[in-house]
């Protein structure tokens, strides 16, 4: 009486779906942690652009959009990385069409505000012209996000790696859309180096689909 009839059906639904979250949260849980916001550790995510599609004659490979696939998938990891309170301070993101496309979908999946710098040195980079963007960045940002392209994307990973998911290589090929998260003992970006990395998670989008 006086109230909104009771379904059970809903009831199972609203189960259903905190058991979802709970399975999400827990993909590559290891030592998740927030980011430390007084400068004492910085936090740097690694993104591979999501799917894209093959080139077409005459299309040059810095114009290449995002295949079906990839519309789906990036917006999808912005919303896990909502989920698990990954809020980058700001972005640095590849200008080519594949990852600007994916940036700007999971930006706005993720839902909050981001500065972004669209860098032309990251198209095509090797890792040792990525870490340098990364050790540039204003110490102002506790956390930072870096999109691009393999391999510089999986050698930089690889190189970042110090201790966390004990693994000679937890990455694999490093698929599309896939997200590395490290944290660094470090109050200044440009003291980021090369096997100073605590390797907090991976994620692959597959993983993601598996809880869909």
């Amino acid at each position: 009486m006086g109230g909104p009839p009771r379904h059970p059906g809903g009831a199972r639904k609203s189960v259903t779906d905190s058991c979802q979250k709970a399975r999400i949260a827990a993909i590559f849980a290891t030592a998740i942690r927030p980011c430390n916001k007084i400068g004492a550790m910085k936090r740097l995510y690694l993104l591979r652009h999501a799917k894209a599609q093959i080139a077409e004659p005459d299309m040059d490979d810095f114009d290449r959009p995002l295949a079906p696939r990839g519309r789906r998938t990036a917006p999808r990891v912005g919303a896990y990385m909502r989920l698990l309170g990954y809020r980058p301070d700001i972005a640095l993101c590849s200008p080519a069409a594949r990852a600007l496309e994916t940036w700007v979908l999971l930006r706005d999946a993720l839902g909050c505000e981001i500065e972004e710098e669209f860098r032309d040195e990251i198209y095509s980079a090797a890792p040792r012209t990525l870490l340098d963007c990364v050790r540039g960045l204003d110490d102002r940002h506790a956390s930072a996000i870096l999109v691009g392209h393999n391999p510089g994307i999986l050698t930089l990973a690889l190189g970042l790696v110090g201790r966390g998911i004990g693994s000679a290589n937890p990455f694999g090929k490093y698929p599309t859309c896939a997200l590395t998260v490290f944290d660094f003992d470090v109050g200044r970006w440009r003291d980021v180096a090369p096997g100073g990395g605590i390797l907090i998670g991976f994620t692959r989008p597959r993983e993601l689909d598996a809880v869909a």
